[in-house]
């Protein structure tokens, strides 16, 4: 591609981000943790008004735990916290009534079983409730007391690559003159219905749309009768009427997902407000509560993701790259994840500190963990692209293989040019230490302070080094980076429990050394009695 001239006034950014939804604001930060500051563009008017994905696993709250906004997070979404377990019925009032009368635990109680309390030893945090209304703006507020240069209200209109990087046209919808946009690279975080992916004539694998859903999130003041049995999710089946109605806040917030058939009836002139307000009151099964519409949004349940998430300069994320259904809730968490994935690497190309082709290793690592998460959604969705609960409940009880799953555990391994030595792992060891999977998790002391082994780097490239008794890991780790122009944290582990348990399990040898990658996985692992440490680290 040639180098095109612009011939009209510019402004030049490293970065444009183009959605700022979870995924893009998520970005955003990480971005500005390696000093370089994106402009992110959002055409709607603020974050989410809706409350869309309903909490973060495991993995999505130890980027959040690296950002320090995992507290925050769950502070946002507490009222949910105690929202567990799936059920079905006719009205909500039957299956509350149900669970009045029944002495059973509400659901299958997997997290008393102690082969899954070992699972969640390995994290040193763990699945948060929080929807995406309230989880939006702790991001937002925090990118822009960072500094990011954050634009709602404000769309693109078209966009081409050539050599340098991306021009892009985009509008602010106060003003009547566009603007123009270059930047070195561009990230399409602009939902299911990417505009990017279509102009990039992205090729897409899977299903595709499943069904036609009325995401309708109302008011309803149920605080007394919900009180003492939280729920989850409640699938609801009456002859005219079928749908997924989810808790919000266990209060006086809802969200029901009505399926409909748009061939029959149209949204929205087939729904007027009226007719939505007696279906939610049928379904609740308290005729006399009164209940407010807040929004309805349509939406299809799908299962759709990219073959190829790098198209020249321009990176997808998030749902323009992967499209699941709700079950499994990896939805957001994966958007969140391809980010943190992908900030160091453009960072540390457009600083002049690594090559182009560290970014080929985005698409080979996330496309298979964003294919793999999509599959699994399809398998817990039904021919009406809602909950298929006996599939759901068997996924429960399947026994300790979809534990890591179930959670967020980062089970996934990457194996890509960014991964040296990777070996596949062998029986059901996970976290174990090998290269292309995230370091295994410790609590140790630092500065006396209780902390993990994950927060160790703070987003740079970390060595953990076993018995360096002469320090020559820790020289070759300054020359290297001193050589590079790249911060890498040495942390030691000398004949404390910690070494001697990794020792034990294999992970790190006396005298070795893990290479960490700044998003927290092992890119290196060097064998014990090495010599040459410079060269071998470089």
């Amino acid at each position: 591609m040639a180098t095109t001239t612009i011939t009209r006034p510019f402004k030049q950014v490293p970065i444009l981000i183009v959605g700022g939804g979870i995924t893009g604001l998520t970005a955003s930060l990480f971005f500005l943790r390696h000093k370089i500051t994106p402009l992110v563009i959002e055409k709607r008017a603020t974050t989410s008004i809706h409350p869309r994905a309903r909490s973060f696993d495991i993995r999505t709250m130890e980027v959040y735990r690296e950002l320090g906004l995992d507290e925050k997070i769950r502070e946002a979404g507490k009222a949910l916290s105690p929202s567990w377990g799936v059920f079905s019925g006719s009205t909500l009032s039957k299956v509350l009534e149900g669970m009045a009368s029944s002495n059973k635990p509400r659901g299958p109680n997997i997290f008393r079983d102690p082969i899954f309390a070992n699972f969640l030893s390995k994290s040193p945090t763990m699945i948060t409730r929080c929807t995406q209304d309230l989880s939006e703006p702790v991001v937002l507020e925090a990118a822009r007391e960072q500094g990011a240069e954050i634009r709602f209200e404000t769309r693109l209109v078209s966009f081409e690559q050539d050599d340098e990087g991306v021009i892009a046209i985009i509008k602010d919808s106060q003003c009547s003159e566009e603007e123009v946009i270059r930047c070195e690279y561009m990230i399409a975080a602009d939902g299911a219905g990417s505009p990017i992916r279509k102009g990039l004539a992205a090729p897409t694998t899977g299903r595709g749309e499943i069904s036609n859903l009325l995401n309708i999130y109302f008011q309803a003041d149920l605080t007394d009768q919900v009180k003492g049995r939280e729920f989850s999710m409640i699938r609801i089946e009456q002859d005219d009427i079928t749908g997924l109605l989810t808790s919000i806040n266990n209060s006086d917030k809802w969200a029901f997902h009505m399926l409909y058939y748009p061939e029959k009836e149209k949204f929205p002139e087939s729904f007027p407000k009226d007719r939505l307000v007696n279906a939610l009151k049928k379904i609740i099964g308290y005729p006399e509560l009164p209940v407010r519409i807040i929004s309805v949004l349509p939406w299809q349940p799908t299962t759709k993701v990219v073959e190829n998430m790098q198209h020249g300069r321009i990176f997808l994320a998030g749902d323009a790259a992967h499209q699941m259904t709700p079950y499994g809730g990896k939805g957001a968490a994966s958007g969140v994840q391809d980010v943190h994935n992908l900030a160091w690497k453009l960072s540390l190309v457009i600083q002049k500190k690594a090559g182009t082709a560290l970014l080929n290793s985005y698409s080979t690592e996330r496309q298979p963990v964003g294919l793999s998460n999509s599959k699994m959604s399809e398998v817990l969705a039904d021919d009406k692209g809602l909950l298929d609960l006996e599939k759901f409940a068997a996924t429960l009880t399947s026994g300790p293989s979809q534990f890591p799953y179930l959670i967020g555990l980062p089970s996934f391994e990457y194996n890509s040019s960014a991964v040296i030595n990777y070996v596949p792992k062998s029986g059901d060891s996970i976290l174990d230490g090998r290269p292309g999977t995230r370091v295994p998790h410790a609590w140790i002391e630092k500065d006396g302070k209780k902390i993990s082994t994950l927060d160790l780097s703070a987003g740079n490239f970390l060595l953990l080094t076993s018995a360096d008794v002469d320090h020559k890991w820790e020289e070759a780790a300054q020359k290297v980076a001193r050589k590079f122009e790249i911060e890498i944290t040495v942390h030691g582990f000398l004949n404390d429990e910690i070494s001697k348990t990794w020792k034990e399990n294999g992970w790190l040898q006396e005298g070795a050394a893990l290479l960490i990658r700044p998003d927290g996985f092992v890119a290196w692992r060097s064998t014990a009695n090495v010599v040459g440490h410079e060269q071998l680290l470089q």
